[in-house]
């Protein structure tokens, strides 16, 4: 990868019209139906897979939790006869399983948790169809509790909300997926917006007329436009002849970039500003604008991995984007389509654009916040019991059970001390939930302002 100076005028013109922007790459390497990570059901959940999330990581406790705070947010609501959970990107379906196996146990306890039971239903939000087929597999007989709404909240509303009266929204490492547009300084010290031109090498034989020449690049060296970027991912052969070049365009080459910067990151305009690359997401603004009208009365649980804006314009740029596991180092460009991405969260956008949805910051800090509102312990038994649960799964993915028995089955094996690395990994990841251990996964509860209560703010 390199990065060439910036282009105005039509060259400038070209490249938008031609070639993606770098959260465009990103977000078809995630997205699309022909070659992204999520759609084509390359994604892995799990123990061997590609990463844990703390829902799984911590299950079942992690949905006890959010069935303890549903719990209570429907006692704080009066009790209505109809609550809905909705999560947003549902994953493999664990946490949506867990949490109504926690309603059902609540519901066996007591007239009050029964009432509960009766008065609550679970809502899934998610973009991927694929993701959907998972889920349903994952929850089996329980689906026919469940309703899908496959929807872009980043996009547009969601279709028949606000869907009740009350509800509890919950996103789990839904943010970091947005992307993100890429900022840089350009010539002149302004800010300007990255776009990723892809360049065929030499020895890669293509149709003629499928790919244009970009003004500038040697004549042997062939850019692919985004219209054809699916057909070389698709051919094994041809994709690794690929190499991707950053060009760097006015931030008014992207409708509505440069006013999202100036509102929301002034700084970077500042004179003679010297600063590192700015991962800007205007997704963000109509992601909790369209959240936040699902219901019309509802608390919304954001967990991500996040800082506030000082630390994402004074920390390098590993340290706020990751492609491929955790902790890989990996570019983006390494395997673009078989590697997750994700993106260090700038809460301090999630809260100006709450903020502007009537919404009002409820809480913000380390995600251990929300075992401390349901009260729930994380004591030995606890840790026994999520150890479990992992060895169950294990011993399925071995027999060949489950909707990601295809990779499972031949992916994990069993050794002598096995059993004590997975304790030590049960333990690590309940001492990060915790805060015993160094995270910057942040919770932010979002709830309804005063103004919007008063009708301030139009719906």
């Amino acid at each position: 990868m390199s990065t060439r100076p910036t282009l105005y005028g039509a060259a400038a013109r070209r490249v938008a019209r031609d070639f993606p922007s770098f959260r465009d790459f990103v977000d078809d390497a995630l997205f699309d139906p022909r070659w992204g990570y999520y759609s084509t059901g390359q994604v892995r959940f799990g123990e061997g897979g590609h990463y844990d999330t703390f829902p799984l990581a911590l299950s079942p406790f992690f949905g006890r939790m959010v069935a303890t705070y549903a719990h209570q947010r429907w006692r704080r609501a009066g009790r209505p006869a109809r609550f809905e959970i909705c999560e947003l990107g549902a994953g493999n379906g664990q946490l949506a399983l867990d949490v109504l196996i926690a309603i059902d146990e609540r519901a066996e306890r007591g007239r009050d948790g029964a009432a509960f039971a009766r008065a609550c239903r679970y809502r899934i939000i998610e973009r991927s169809p694929s993701l959907i087929a998972r889920q349903r597999q994952q929850l089996g007989p329980a689906a026919r509790r469940v309703t899908w709404t496959r929807a872009d909240l980043s996009q547009r509303p969601a279709r028949g909300a606000p869907f009740a009266e009350h509800g509890l929204v919950f996103a789990n490492e839904v943010l970091d997926c947005l992307s993100h547009h890429k900022i840089v300084r350009a010539r002149g010290g302004i800010p300007g917006v990255v776009f990723v031109v892809p360049v065929l090498d030499a020895a890669a034989r293509i149709r003629r007329g499928t790919l244009r020449l970009l003004p500038g690049l040697q004549p042997h060296q062939r850019a692919v436009p985004r219209r054809a970027l699916a057909r070389v991912f698709q051919n094994e052969r041809l994709r690794h002849h690929l190499r991707f070049d950053e060009v760097v365009l006015p931030l008014q080459a992207v409708p509505g970039l440069h006013e999202f910067v100036w509102r929301q990151c002034p700084e970077l305009f500042e004179h003679r500003a010297r600063f590192k690359p700015y991962f800007a997401c205007p997704a963000i603004e109509p992601l909790i604008r369209h959240t936040a009208r699902l219901y019309r009365r509802s608390e919304m649980l954001w967990i991500d991995y996040g800082a506030s804006r000082k630390f994402h314009l004074t920390s390098g740029e590993a340290q706020r984007i990751f492609a491929g596991p955790p902790r890989s180092g990996a570019s983006v460009y390494r395997a673009p389509g078989l590697d997750d991405i994700t993106f260090l969260v700038d809460f301090s956008v999630v809260a100006t654009a709450a903020w502007d949805a009537g919404l009002q910051v409820v809480f913000y800090g380390p995600q251990g916040e929300l075992a401390r509102r349901t009260r729930t312990v994380f004591d030995r038994a606890a840790r026994d019991l999520i150890l479990r649960c992992r060895l169950v799964s294990w011993l399925l993915a071995v027999a060949g059970v489950g909707p990601e028995r295809a990779w499972r089955h031949t992916g994990l094996t069993w050794s002598a001390g096995e059993g004590g690395r997975v304790r030590d990994d049960v333990k690590r990841a309940v001492d990060e939930f915790a805060g015993k251990r160094s995270s910057n996964f942040k919770l932010m509860i979002l709830g309804e302002s005063r103004r919007r209560r008063r009708g301030g703010v139009q719906r």
